[in-house]
């Protein structure tokens, strides 16, 4: 009887972001794609008489094997888990086994994934006693010691493995970088250290750490499983559909990846003071590290698991490139997993985190990550139109704290009826979600630039009084009424549409743009290469 062998990794953001060093947590990623790659599971002892259509699914930490027997699978996974524990100690897994009868395969499916629900839930904590006779603790993760670096640093095994898998893990990603340089000798490649990020010493240093998740992914897989079962598909036919949804979601990933690195790459322009990338407004644009030939993007990706994404960026272009994100997610489609007929295409949302650059990655992450859950959040709410939204936070957070709490205590007065919200995050992608109020208006018609007329950031008026906008701040905790007031004496108006109160309703999207007032880079998208920076660029 045909066995399904369900395989699901646990605890990976403690895990990928145990340190908080650069190459320590890409290598972390990079063993999370590994140990369920479909190419190396294949490899395994075991696998010889499986052949590459028994690997139904591979991606985002998960996998789906078909075994032609119980104890094929069996002495399958027990070579498995002990090749998990060499390549990637730490990190835990889950494995559910599912027998099924012929033409029962979408039944199975289903039935292993609850299976595998059940082993996470029965399974029993790790706790190995790995401080016996150990007095020394690991400088990353102050877990007991076992190895000593070149320069003498104290690692446990978790962290040693990460450092000497740090070359494969690096390669991993080279085939992002586009092929042709940007002038002869010189060669692109994604930073190793945040200090290669982009970040100007003495100015500007913040990172952006950027989390993207698909809108009801999971829904629309289960959705196609019911459809299979009710109308018995053919398990030839399942199968063939089960890849070819989920080489979708796997394309969809790398899609994603190199819009944003083609952007990037397009907003590149020479100087006499080297590579620059330029945007709007230009005196936000910043100078690329260089290093002999090898040009440091100022970006990295960390995980790509299909509709799952994590990056981490120079904070002045995080919010430009998670936008280009969520315009790739609606522009592709995903076959067999339609909604509403045939519409296969997808939506997403995004969770913006703007911090320092030293500050504690897992820290960043969970904001990041809640950032995201809480524009899913505002999406539900705003009903079943289509949309991707975008959520976002500046600064540094208390331990422990919500996103809602966040918003209470920094952007919330008055109580009732009286109640007022500083702010109207998150913000829908554009008008597809049915509300006027979107990432494209805040950006363009609001915020603006000093290289239009348009926006707070504008030479209308207010680019040439900029205490005046940062009064908008102040005002805005004072009322509708103040801000009226003032307006009047100013003898100007609001850009963006915006009435003289400053309100929409019981909520202000004042703050949002003037706190990105000066950390928010728009990125040129067209032209660029082998130009010079426009003038006044302060590149």
């Amino acid at each position: 009887m045909p066995v399904l062998t369900a395989i699901d990794t646990l605890g990976l953001q403690r895990y990928i972001f145990s340190s908080n060093r650069l190459r320590d947590v890409v290598a972390a990623s990079w063993a999370v794609d590994k140990v369920t790659s479909a190419s190396r599971l294949l490899q395994l002892p075991g696998a010889a008489a499986l052949s590459r259509e028994a690997v139904l699914l591979s991606a985002g930490g998960n996998a789906s094997i078909e075994f032609s027997t119980l104890e094929a699978a069996h002495a399958w996974t027990a070579h498995y888990t002990r090749w998990v524990g060499d390549e990637a100690p730490g990190l835990e897994i889950a494995i559910a086994h599912h027998s099924y009868s012929e033409g029962g395969l979408a039944e199975a499916l289903e039935q292993s994934q609850r299976a595998l629900v059940f082993a996470k839930l029965r399974r029993r904590p790790s706790t190995p006693q790995l401080g016996l006779s150990v007095t020394a603790s690991c400088t990353v993760t102050g877990l007991p010691a076992t190895l000593r670096s070149e320069d003498g640093e104290l690692l446990s095994p978790g962290v040693g493995r990460m450092r000497e898998t740090w070359p494969d893990a690096k390669d991993h990603w080279a085939s992002f970088l586009p092929q042709l340089p940007l002038a002869p000798g010189a060669q692109l490649a994604f930073p190793d250290e945040l200090d290669r990020m982009g970040r100007s010493e003495g100015d500007l240093s913040q990172i952006g750490v950027v989390h993207i998740d698909g809108n009801d992914v999971g829904g629309r897989i289960q959705r196609w499983l019911e459809h299979c079962r009710n109308v018995r598909v053919p398990d030839a036919e399942v199968r063939a559909q089960c890849r070819a949804w989920s080489a979708g979601l796997n394309e969809l990933g790398r899609s994603v990846l190199r819009a944003m690195v083609e952007q990037v790459v397009a907003a590149v322009q020479v100087s006499d003071r080297g590579y620059v990338l330029a945007g709007a407004p230009s005196e936000l644009g910043f100078p690329l590290h260089t290093e002999r030939e090898v040009v440091w993007l100022p970006l990295r990706p960390i995980l790509l698991g299909g509709d799952d994404f994590t990056f981490v960026c120079d904070g002045r272009i995080a919010l430009s490139l998670a936008a280009r994100a969520l315009q790739v997610f609606r522009e592709h489609s995903i076959a067999h997993l339609g909604e509403r007929g045939d519409d296969t295409h997808l939506s997403a949302c995004a969770g913006v985190a703007l911090g320092r650059a030293h500050a504690p990655f897992h820290r960043s992450y969970e904001l990041a990550a809640a950032l995201c859950e809480s524009a899913k959040s505002a999406k539900r709410e705003a009903g079943p139109r289509d949309g991707s939204w975008l959520d976002w936070h500046v600064g540094a957070t208390r331990p422990g704290e919500t996103v809602q709490s966040i918003r209470q205590r920094q952007y919330k007065m008055g109580q009732g009826a009286d109640e007022r919200r500083l702010t109207l995050r998150p913000y829908p992608l554009d008008a597809a979600s049915g509300r006027t109020e979107t990432w494209s208006w805040l950006e363009e018609e609001l915020l603006g630039s000093s290289d239009s007329a348009k926006g707070l950031r504008g030479e209308d008026g207010w680019l040439r009084s900029r205490n005046r906008v940062k009064d908008l701040r102040r005002l805005a905790w004072d009322g509708e009424r103040a801000i009226e007031r003032q307006l009047a004496a100013w003898n100007v108006s609001l850009p963006g549409g915006l009435a003289s109160s400053g309100f929409r309703g019981a909520g202000t999207p004042l703050l949002d743009a003037i706190e990105l007032l000066d950390v928010h880079l728009r990125l040129a998208t067209t032209g660029g290469r082998g130009r010079s920076p426009a003038k006044g660029s302060g590149c």
